[in-house]
């Protein structure tokens, strides 16, 4: 199944780039179609999906529904170009599974259909737009900044694959460590192979947003100069090495963590409201890959767009235990494998 596939990627997405190459990125052939399948035409059919059209006035489905809408605001800024797969916090990943999933309720099977209606109607329904709106004074998880960036269509970028963290390997890889014999090109074929590529860096601090006037440079006749432009200015800084059982004595002065600078030049449309983002807070960026300081030091982005993340390991449970046995929408309607359950598709009244 392909919830399967999803935790597999989402947990072991480092596991592939230290011998990559920029097809495993990027793919060799075109962007995936997708096309409506049997289950998708019984999504249509099921009490979840009529709920997300209409809305609810039961307090155990609002979660349920709260639930799935901040799912999918996650996933739909990282949808890809590459393949039919898409990236989930693998601490979501564990919470789809553990608290959306019953026996009589296939909660991952749900989501993924949700996920697919978006990318067969290559954006979110306004009806859903509207559903997550009147759940956001009791649901107030839902990003509804993701929602509105859907809702105006599905903008893949070209690889989720490619993270800050695994562009910095392959910097090392390719241009860093080369031997002598390719040290002369190695830095034009990693720019050839990466440049120009729309990308998506989550776990960014924001250190700064404001109106800046471009480098000056001489003008040509007839040339006007450049106007201001919005900047974020942003900082990526390595993680601390997870905690051992062991103790380790050091001597001297403890490793310096590496950084990388990030500018990223802003579309004039935002989703979220750069007024009320705060110094210090955790964004994502999307945008044009466009240049970089040989070594890797600093990273600039075109036509980008940022989205306020969440450390979703510190955030409690996304629903209720309770909320999820007592809602009348979590039964198995789209499979058609349960015709005991009440509402279950096929299922004969007894």
């Amino acid at each position: 199944m392909r919830i399967a596939r999803l935790l597999a990627l989402a947990l072991g997405l480092l596991a592939g780039p230290a011998t990559a190459q920029p097809e495993f990125f990027f793919g060799t052939g075109e962007a995936p179609t997708f096309r409506e399948e049997a289950v998708d035409k019984r999504f249509l059919r099921t009490r979840l999906f009529q709920a997300l059209n209409q809305g609810t006035a039961d307090a155990a489905c609002a979660q349920v529904l709260g639930a799935y809408l901040t799912l999918l605001g996650e996933v739909g800024t990282q949808f890809h170009k590459r393949d039919e797969n898409f990236m989930l916090d693998p601490a979501l990943v564990q919470a789809l599974s553990t608290q959306l999933v019953t026996d009589r309720f296939p909660g991952n099977s749900f989501f993924v259909a949700m996920v697919r209606r978006v990318l067969i109607d290559k954006q979110l329904r306004t009806d859903w737009l509207q559903t997550a709106e009147s759940l956001v004074p009791f649901y107030p998880a839902i990003d509804m900044a993701r929602m509105r960036f859907l809702a105006d269509g599905v903008k893949p970028v070209d690889s989720f694959l490619l993270t800050l963290p695994v562009l910095r390997e392959r910097y090392a890889e390719e241009v860093s460590r080369v031997n002598s014999v390719a040290v002369s090109t190695a830095e034009a074929l990693f720019r050839d192979n990466y440049l120009d590529h729309d990308v998506a860096f989550s776990g960014m601090e924001l250190v700064d947003v404001k109106l800046e006037k471009p480098k000056k440079k001489k003008l040509k006749k007839g040339e006007e100069p450049e106007p201001e432009r919005m900047v974020a200015r942003l900082v990526w800084v390595e993680p601390e090495p997870p905690a051992t059982a062991t103790y380790e004595f050091q001597f001297g002065k403890p490793r310096k963590r590496e950084r990388v600078d990030i500018v990223a030049i802003l579309q004039d449309k935002q989703y979220v409201d750069l007024n009320k983002l705060l110094k210090g807070n955790r964004v994502l960026v999307r945008g044009r890959f466009w240049e970089y300081k040989k070594g890797l030091s600093s990273v600039e982005l075109r036509d980008a767009l940022l989205f306020q993340e969440r450390d979703w390991a510190r955030v409690g449970a996304l629903v209720e235990p309770m909320a999820l046995a007592t809602c009348p929408l979590a039964v198995n309607d789209l499979s058609g494998i349960a015709p005991v359950q009440p509402g279950a598709f096929n299922s004969r009244p007894r």
